[in-house]
């Protein structure tokens, strides 16, 4: 997706600055890389990108750039605000959240059968690569048996901590260079692999990877078209993701996903101030006793707003019910005194008004 230039961290507004220096993936070398894979027909597949930048990579792969495909469901993270409002509006992309990936997401393990991912290019101020952290921050999120497309430049994809943490983790499928007019921009090449069911590394897989990385002559070029046998992308549930959120909370964007929802009126209820109950009793014929005070404060009657701010006399009503006791002295039978403790409920109503005074009322 993305590659930063002179990036020092994910520090302050992190690489969310000066659009972050960003290049996306080739729209046409994505659709290239989507004929390798056979995504399941009428099955649910999730897909995480978790570097989604304007979504139009991850389309062409998936190919609902082309045609609706509901069943490929779409999970996006993007840093950038701007490039996060423009994706947040496309309907082919299920969810995208607003998130630096690397240090403000929660997401549920496991849970992903497709990932493709085009990190951020640069350097943390730890030393570590983007590419790296990523790639590691990615792995726990895939299924066993998922299908991973990364894309990264080829002195990155030959470094050993980088090939060790891909060689650990996927049976490689494809590996490709990018065509001669995108290759010379970023040196790219695509690693196409198969998330493996142990964590382990073949000695002799990662040395045929890094012979073939250390020469670009050796690396075959991505054909534009392929007929061959295609990399069958296990299907996925949305129902076992029970996390795919960011660590802080975005009360404007949680605003907007209620918005037409079935947690709208539900919301709306446990916020807003009930009315004025009492307005739909009518007029009393007579002045309520005790025990009907009583049963007129459990019920919730007499509390809410009342009056209102045109009269100016629009205050905050409360009734409330409490058990209360008073002892007495008496003399029994025999003469004897003896403390009797007598409980009742004590009903009172407390008026704030919209000066802030309050009052009490028993």
């Amino acid at each position: 997706m993305n590659s930063i230039k002179k990036q020092s961290g994910f520090s302050r507004t992190k690489y969310n600055d000066a659009k972050m220096g960003a290049y996306y993936t080739d729209v046409g070398h994505c659709r290239s890389i989507g004929r390798f894979l056979q995504f399941p027909e009428d099955e649910e597949v999730c897909c995480l990108e978790p570097s989604i930048g304007d979504a139009k990579a991850i389309l062409a792969v998936t190919g609902k750039d082309k045609e609706e495909k509901r069943d490929i469901k779409i999970f996006g993270v993007e840093i950038n605000e701007e490039t996060y409002e423009d994706v947040n509006r496309n309907k082919e992309i299920h969810i995208c959240l607003r998130a630096d990936f690397l240090n403000d997401v929660i997401i549920s393990h496991a849970s992903f059968s497709f990932m493709f991912m085009n990190p951020p290019y640069g350097t943390q101020e730890d030393g570590q690569r983007y590419e790296l952290a990523f790639l590691k921050k990615a792995v726990p999120y895939l299924s066993k048996g998922a299908v991973a497309v990364v894309v990264v430049a080829r002195y990155m994809a030959e470094q050993t901590a980088f090939l060790s943490a891909w060689c650990d983790e996927f049976v490689t499928e494809f590996v490709y260079r990018f065509r001669e007019k995108e290759y010379e921009k970023f040196q790219q090449v695509v690693l196409i692999g198969r998330k493996k069911e142990k964590n382990e590394c073949s000695k002799e897989e990662k040395q045929r990877l890094r012979d073939m990385l250390s020469e670009e002559e050796k690396i075959p070029v991505l054909p534009e078209d392929y007929s061959g046998e295609r990399i069958i992308v296990p299907k996925s549930h949305e129902i076992n993701i029970s996390e795919f959120m960011t660590r802080i909370f975005h009360a404007e964007e949680a605003a907007k996903f209620l918005i037409g929802s079935p947690l709208q009126e539900m919301a709306q209820e446990k916020v807003r101030t009930s009315p004025y109950i009492i307005n739909n009793l009518g007029r009393p014929p007579i002045i309520p006793s005790e025990g009907q005070m009583y049963l007129l404060a459990v019920s919730g009657a007499g509390q809410g707003l009342v009056g209102n701010e045109e009269n100016g006399d629009l205050h905050l009503q409360r009734g409330v019910s409490k058990i209360a006791t008073r002892s007495e002295y008496m003399q029994d039978e025999n003469g004897d005194m003896k403390e009797v403790v007598i409980s009742f409920p004590r009903i009172s109503f407390n008026l704030i008004e919209s000066d802030g005074t309050i009052q009490a009322l028993q």
